[in-house]
């Protein structure tokens, strides 16, 4: 027995032989359900994301980051690619679909105008809403305890409410829909990206700029966004070109071409961010005081949604355009397995470099003290 303050012996677990973990195995398990170890020296382990993990795809994304380093070989797009033109079409649609819902609402707000109302009815019926409209209007349609009063002309008020309403809860629903979509468009969009990303070193492609996760997280980004992406897909399209020779890896970086479809689609990306319908309520028409200056924010809003499925198009070639160079370029490679270079630890490079340094100061330290020793040589 050591004494107390020393460490026991490596080998010995003085917990009893039923409780003691076989080597390999999980705390808990048997040596069957041993965790596997990567390239990385990381472990996977299953089914501890629970139900949830596998529902948000934790579970899965997890698995993938620890296993980014081990040797693979190319993985199709396809399925990738099919859930990228479902989600778009979907895009696509809706926001056409709001575009008519704008020119809807515009157009009744143009025959509410002809009818003499001066000012936006209130988009909710509410008691102090009416009452406020209605003063706008130069109307008094409710007594000092808050009562509406029934005339022609104020019942001619909640009717034009209630046609506004109507056509701007549509609106409303259409674009929580978009929303919808577009966060299920992140998810497939960024898988496929990535995806693609990952396959260049399968299709002997080398050294490129972006790495897998790199290429994804530009997109969110502020300011950077509007250009990295572009950037993204010049490389992706470059380094799947077909045509370039696979002899050389880094011949892509030359020879590669990029189709102008992924340029229109970059300067439509950019369009977008500038002008869409959340950014002509905050800046482009912030201000809306007359019934007019709410018709012409309409207007826009249709031509800002159509910008959007313009956009929703543009990704789809994009897309489709990208998945049939790698598919080309996988079959002039062949199936190969590659492994990814490990990440760069920062410390070890700088204690490298550190070494390299010292190194070259003893060089020069040396060969000054073989000179001196031979000037002194000479001079005796």
């Amino acid at each position: 027995m050591s004494e107390s303050g020393e460490n026991p012996t490596p080998s010995f677990d003085p917990r009893p032989p039923g409780e003691r973990r076989r080597g390999g195995s999980s705390r808990g398990q048997s040596s069957g359900g041993r965790d596997r170890r990567t390239r990385n020296g990381l472990k996977i382990a299953p089914g501890t994301h629970g139900f949830f993990g596998r529902l948000t795809g934790r579970s899965e994304m997890d698995k993938a980051k620890i296993k980014r380093y081990d040797p693979y070989k190319y993985e199709s797009n396809s399925t990738q690619l099919k859930w990228v033109v479902i989600v778009l079409l979907a895009w696509t649609a809706i926001a056409v679909a709001l575009a008519f819902q704008d020119r809807a609402t515009a157009n009744l707000l143009v025959e509410i105008q002809d009818q003499g109302i001066v000012s936006a009815p209130p988009a909710i019926l509410a008691p102090q809403a009416m009452i406020d409209f209605a003063a706008r209007e130069g109307l008094t349609c409710a007594d000092p305890d808050g009562v509406f009063i029934v005339t022609p002309d104020c019942t001619q008020l909640f009717a034009v409410q209630s046609e506004y309403e109507s056509v701007k809860g549509t609106g409303s629903f259409l674009t929580v829909a978009l929303l919808a979509i577009l966060l299920a468009s992140i998810f497939a969009w960024g898988s496929f990206t990535h995806r693609a990303s990952r396959n260049l070193l399968t299709l002997k492609s080398a050294k490129q700029g972006f790495s897998p996760e790199k290429s994804v997280m530009w997109f969110f980004i502020p300011v950077f966004n509007l250009v990295k992406p572009w950037a993204v897909f010049k490389e992706l399209y470059r380094a799947s070109d077909p045509a370039v020779s696979t002899q050389e890896p880094t011949e892509w970086q030359k020879k590669g071409k990029v189709r102008v479809r992924v340029h229109v689609w970059a300067a439509i990306f950019v369009a977008v961010f500038i002008f869409n319908p959340r950014s002509i309520g905050w800046f482009w028409y912030q201000i809306r005081e007359t019934l007019d200056d709410v018709i012409i924010a309409h207007q826009r809003l249709v031509y800002a949604d159509l910008l959007l499925a313009v956009l929703g198009i543009a990704a789809i070639y994009v897309a489709v355009g990208l998945h049939g160079t790698q598919e080309a370029r996988h079959k002039k490679v062949g199936d190969i397995t590659v492994t990814p270079p490990l990440p760069i630890d920062p410390l070890e490079e700088a204690l490298k470099d550190g070494i390299r340094r010292k190194d070259s100061e003893n060089r020069r330290a040396r060969a000054k003290r073989g000179r001196d020793g031979q000037n002194e040589s000479d001079r005796g």
